[in-house]
């Protein structure tokens, strides 16, 4: 995470029928081999796995997100071969709900396999982000197709082997599926479990759910001296648009369980989409999805029984609003604060000249460059600040 601006895309696709050609979740696609054993290549960037599907000769990148149901096809990506289904309602991780296309890729190629059927929504992209065209979900494993997934050795290994995962060493998690993903208990605090989406879309080690945390705080007081602040706004973003404002709660936690791995100095918020763990765990160890026992397994690295992690929050949060770029929490008493920058806050010039959320995440600052910013507050008065940019933070992933 590091310190603030965090833009989180955490899509998680509720599957809802709306349209008559769709009846129910449909993982029904087909693989061309059985009693198969496949290394598949990856590529990770900032924190995010990414895979390479190949379409008769078209290779497009996709990211591979388990907190996603089904995956998605990006509207601005041309590829010849896709068919349109039907009308379904999709929920995003900020909890906002909008009625999305199904559509059919094409055949394509993953390693050696040939995967045909597999359905995805349509959708139009939140930010201009090259060289990823759209995200493949946990439905590629609901199949029956058992992973394991090592960002170390930059390696995705697939299996229809009932058995080849079966005794597989590690911290070995019960996940239970809800919307089509997997959830898992793990263990913030002594005698606490909470249950969280396993989520390899998000950018965040840990997130607790808002009113998951205040429950925890009442019925443990005690958790209140991992507390490190608090402050308000947003600072996480679905696939259709910014969580709800609200009190957020910093924390520092002294040690995050896997089973019995331990994640030391684990810094995370509260947030009002569900609580999840991210792809930052992934730094630590290899992680293997068994569908057939409905197992997650972390594999630590280097046989190690615990680490530190020691991550830090960023100053400023910007999410979109209304196609522009939004101040979604801002941290008190950062340098952000001192600048005069607050939450709820849009962006609608830098030295007069007019951005979108994209323009602005793709400026080109120049570093120790003072710069003009038109602000909006939510009072609808508009006001100029000047302030050096960019502030530390990292853009949407």
């Amino acid at each position: 995470m590091k310190h603030w601006l965090l833009l989180a895309v955490m899509l998680v696709v509720g599957i809802v029928p709306f349209d008559a050609q769709i009846k129910r979740y449909d993982t029904d696609f087909s693989v061309s081999q059985r009693d198969f054993l496949v290394a598949v290549p990856i590529e990770v960037e900032r924190n995010q796995i990414f895979i390479t599907l190949d379409f008769n000769g078209h290779p497009l990148r996709f990211k591979l997100d388990t907190g996603a149901s089904q995956g998605v096809l990006y509207d601005d990506v041309q590829l010849p071969g896709v068919t349109t289904l039907g009308t379904i309602e999709s929920e995003d991780a900020a909890g906002h709900i909008r009625q999305m296309q199904t559509v059919q890729l094409p055949p394509f190629n993953l390693g050696s396999l040939t995967i045909s059927g597999f359905k995805v929504q349509r959708m139009r992209r939140n930010i201009t982000r090259k060289g990823e065209d759209g995200i493949i979900g946990f439905a590629l494993f609901n199949k029956g197709i058992a992973a394991r997934i090592d960002t170390r050795e930059h390696q995705l290994t697939l299996t229809d082997r009932r058995s080849h995962y079966a005794h597989t060493p590690g911290e070995a998690l019960k996940y239970r599926l809800q919307k089509h993903v997997p959830y898992i208990k793990i263990s913030p605090f002594a005698n606490v479990d909470d249950e969280v989406l396993f989520d390899t879309g998000s950018p965040l080690p840990y997130a607790v759910n808002a009113t998951s945390f205040a429950q925890i705080r009442s019925q443990h007081p005690e958790v209140a001296d991992q507390i490190e602040g608090s402050t308000y706004g947003s600072h996480a973003m679905g696939h259709f648009g910014a969580e709800r404002s609200g009190q957020i709660v910093l924390l520092g936690l002294q040690r995050l369980l896997w089973g019995n791995f331990a994640f030391h100095e684990v810094h995370c918020t509260t947030v009002s989409g569900g609580s999840h763990v991210g792809a930052p765990l992934l730094n630590y160890g290899a992680v293997v999805i068994n569908p057939f026992r409905r197992q997650l397994v972390f594999q630590p690295y280097d046989g190690m029984t615990s680490v530190t992690v020691a991550n830090h929050l960023h100053d400023i949060v910007i999410v979109e609003r209304n196609g522009l770029a939004m101040i979604g929490m801002v941290m008190q008493e950062g340098k952000a604060w001192q600048a005069g920058f607050r939450p709820n806050t849009l962006i609608e010039r830098v030295d007069g000249q007019p951005l979108t959320f994209e323009q602005f995440l793709s400026y080109c600052w120049v570093r120790n460059q003072e710069y003009q910013f038109t602000l909006r507050l939510p009072q609808g008065i508009t006001t100029t600040l000047r302030a050096f940019w960019p502030l530390k933070y990292n853009q949407m992933d």
